[in-house]
């Protein structure tokens, strides 16, 4: 599958400014977002590289986290990562995303990473209000996101940014349910 996402309305962004908590993020423009090469393959061989990151502007709509699930996807599909990994990323992503679109009014940047076997997806936003578990009935549609985020991911948490917050969630990069 191929997305374009000029039309989209998501595009690369350069590397992080020194005000933001994510980790020294760069995008390599010359290489196009949804057809790298998957580590092994750029390195000739058949063990990963140690570090492939993506960062990308998601327009402030609801409508974007189809968007981020979709770029996941096709961006760890490029980096070779199992099936199983990818699927668990895509729906953490969304829900992360999901929240970060919904819950504020400014940029929201998605940024993946791939390191020493382990993947990190980071969501950034401009609402300084950190996400509050919450204890929803039964019958709710909303509040299990924070909860699937404990359950599923090795590790996840929020960082403070001058502008807003950073929310981070990390798998091992052959994640199983």
């Amino acid at each position: 599958m191929t997305i374009d996402i000029a039309t989209a309305g998501v595009r690369n962004v350069p590397p992080a400014s020194p005000l933001s908590a994510r980790r020294s993020w760069a995008v390599n423009w010359n290489q196009d977002w949804a057809t790298a090469q998957a580590p092994a393959e750029a390195a000739g061989g058949s063990e990963p590289v140690a570090d492939f990151t993506a960062t990308w502007e998601l327009p402030p709509r609801l409508a974007s986290t189809c968007m981020a699930r979709r770029v996941t996807r096709a961006r760890l599909s490029a980096w070779g990562l199992p099936d199983e990994t990818i699927d668990l990323a895509e729906l953490l992503v969304s829900e992360v995303a999901g929240n970060a679109l919904r819950h504020t009014h400014g940029p929201v940047l998605l940024s993946l990473s791939l390191a020493d076997g382990l993947l990190r997806c980071e969501v950034e936003d401009a609402d300084r209000n950190l996400p509050r578990p919450c204890d929803p009935g039964p019958d709710d549609e909303r509040g299990r996101g924070l909860d699937m985020l404990r359950q599923l991911s090795c590790c996840w948490g929020t960082v403070p940014t001058l502008t807003g917050k950073v929310v981070w969630f990390e798998l091992p990069e052959n994640s199983e349910f």
